[in-house]
């Protein structure tokens, strides 16, 4: 009986780890997407609504950023925008160094620049992110779905060798 409890309990651990790193691939893909999409936002706010940083960051409301943006705006007159934004993008778990390095590229030139250079900075931004977003979705549908069998067959096959 107890041989048949741990070997259910390692199923199930060994899947939830699969079904967490196909998980966390979705996560970057949803992120990178919805930075894309704040940062079209961002730079509109800049050209047309000629707002502080601060409140335009606030005034993001896309469910996978908002917090990113929201930490920024809290800080952003305290710290200064490239601090702040630095330390959110280190601070960001879910992102690859390639995607930090493209965000930290933006964050050098974000309120330091006039405003047709702020709107190149992000318009780079954006491409870089369409590129790394589409090679991310393609990693989740390679590699998604066979996390998630991984980790189920190979806590059978412990359970198996348990029992």
């Amino acid at each position: 009986m107890l041989r048949l409890v741990g070997g259910v309990l390692i199923f199930a651990v060994s899947t939830y780890c699969g079904f967490y790193l196909s998980g966390r691939l979705r996560t970057r893909c949803d992120f990178l997407r919805a930075m894309g999409d704040a940062l079209s936002f961002i730079s509109s706010e800049i050209e047309f609504g000629h707002y502080e940083l601060a409140d335009i960051f606030n005034r993001i409301t896309i469910p996978v950023v908002s917090d990113f943006f929201k930490v920024c705006a809290k800080f952003i007159k305290r710290e200064g925008v490239r601090q702040v934004w630095e330390r959110e993008v280190l601070n960001c778990n879910v992102i690859k160094s390639e995607d930090a390095d493209i965000l930290m590229q933006l964050g050098n030139q974000l309120g330091r620049t006039d405003v047709e250079g702020q709107k190149n900075a992000i318009s780079r931004a954006i491409s870089g992110l369409d590129k790394n977003a589409k090679s991310a979705n393609e990693e989740y549908i390679r590699l998604g779905k066979t996390y998630k069998e991984c980790g189920a067959l190979l806590g059978l096959f412990f359970m198996i060798i348990l029992i």
